[in-house]
C-alpha cells in the first residue's frame, strides 16, 4: 500500500508540472497554425496538421490524469480492504 501511495504522489507531481508545459506547447501549436493560415504562410492541410499535433500534445496530461485516477482508486480499494 505504501508503494502505491508513493507512485500516486509521484504521478500527481509529474502531472501537475507537465500539464503546464504541455498546455503552453499546445497553445503555441494552435496559435502558430491559426496565424500561419491567416497570413497564408501554410496551406489548410498543414495548419490542420499543426492543430491535430497541438491536440495530441494537449491530451498527454489528461491521459496521465486518468492513469493517476486509476492508481488512486486502487489505493483506496486496498485501504478499504485492509480496514474491513
Amino acid at each position: 500500500m505504501l508503494i502505491v501511495t508513493v507512485i500516486q504522489w509521484f504521478g500527481v507531481f509529474i502531472i501537475g508540472f507537465s500539464s503546464v508545459v504541455f498546455n503552453v506547447l499546445a497553445g503555441l501549436f494552435l496559435l502558430m497554425a491559426v496565424l500561419s493560415y491567416l497570413m497564408e504562410l501554410s496551406a489548410g492541410v498543414e495548419a490542420l496538421r499543426m492543430i491535430v499535433a497541438g491536440f495530441i500534445v494537449f491530451m498527454i496530461p489528461i491521459t496521465g490524469e486518468w492513469i493517476v485516477t486509476a492508481i488512486t482508486a486502487l489505493n483506496m480499494g486496498m485501504r478499504n480492504f485492509i480496514r474491513s
